[in-house]
């Protein structure tokens, strides 16, 4: 009779690990969701004026922007960086450290394209690499391959959405 009741004992033991051992699974599933989630929202869908969709990666520190694209290979034709500003600002752009060209959006607060910089050259090692400027105040930039502003038919004025 004492080894069915320690019998009975082991496989209620073993029933209440396998059971923790799910709950605890089921815990660790969602919470590396919600941070791969949370992690992913540096990215975002920028759509143009009804014209065409991107992803954009989000820069907003001020490492982020000061980095941008350089050093990167390469950008998909459905990839973009944006870049964020606390406030409205004329920053400078180069392509230093840049290994392919690029268009530069240049966007205000209501969202709209002000400028357009296009296919602007990576900087020749040992020559001067030239600074860029928006005409007016702005707080977004948004960097594509060069000539997706031709061949989407971006122009001044065209509205930029935020998703």
């Amino acid at each position: 009779m004492k080894i069915k009741k320690t019998a009975v004992k082991i496989v209620l033991n073993k029933k209440a690990f396998i059971l923790a051992f799910l709950v605890l699974s089921v815990i660790i599933i969602i919470a590396g969701y919600f941070m791969y989630k949370n992690s992913s929202s540096k990215s975002n869908k920028i759509c143009i004026e009804g014209k065409t969709c991107f992803y954009a990666e989000i820069a907003d520190t001020l490492g982020e922007r000061e980095r941008g694209l350089s050093g990167k290979q390469s950008l998909g034709d459905d990839k973009g960086m944006l870049f964020i500003f606390e406030e409205e600002t004329l920053p400078g752009f180069w392509m230093k450290d840049m290994k392919f060209p690029i268009d530069i959006l240049w966007i205000d607060e209501n969202k709209k394209i002000v400028g357009i910089e296009k296919n602007m050259q990576p900087c020749e090692e040992g020559k001067e690499c030239p600074v860029f400027y928006p005409s007016r105040d702005i707080m977004y930039v948004f960097e594509i391959n060069s000539g997706l502003s031709d061949a989407y038919g971006f122009e001044e004025g065209d509205s930029v959405y935020l998703r």
